[in-house]
């Protein structure tokens, strides 16, 4: 997984002074607003876009692609349901918190890892 950091500063998480909150944005490239939803995804549980628009003030056109930023981040799943009078919904569901933790662990480390070989690698000559 690559760390593109377009939302936070490097020199935030080097320093120390990142909080979870800016780590998970860097990795995933998560602006503030989908990073609100995947926390109410994770707290109140499968909801549809429509169960958050109304307490998110936003238009349903910003949630939905909110919520397929996280989908393609592998933050979130959609399940789609089928109406028994015809049509379909999509149900999204976050993935549980203790599992972006672990994949965060396995991120930094990875990242550590990398940092280590290119510092093992650097030649001044």
């Amino acid at each position: 997984m690559a760390i593109p950091c377009n939302m936070v500063e490097p020199q935030k998480i080097l320093s120390g002074q990142a909080t979870c909150r800016d780590i998970v944005k860097c990795v995933y490239g998560l602006s503030d607003f989908e990073l609100l939803i995947y926390k109410r995804l994770a707290k109140q549980g499968p909801l549809r876009a429509d169960d958050l628009v109304p307490s998110l003030k936003k238009d349903r056109s910003t949630v939905y692609r909110a919520l397929q930023r996280l989908v393609t981040s592998g933050l979130a799943f959609r399940d789609t349901k089928t109406i028994e009078r015809g049509g379909y919904y999509h149900v999204y569901t976050a993935v549980p918190p203790a599992q972006l933790k672990e994949r965060l662990r396995r991120c930094a480390d990875d990242w550590f890892e990398n940092m280590r070989g290119a510092i093992d690698d650097f030649d001044l000559v």
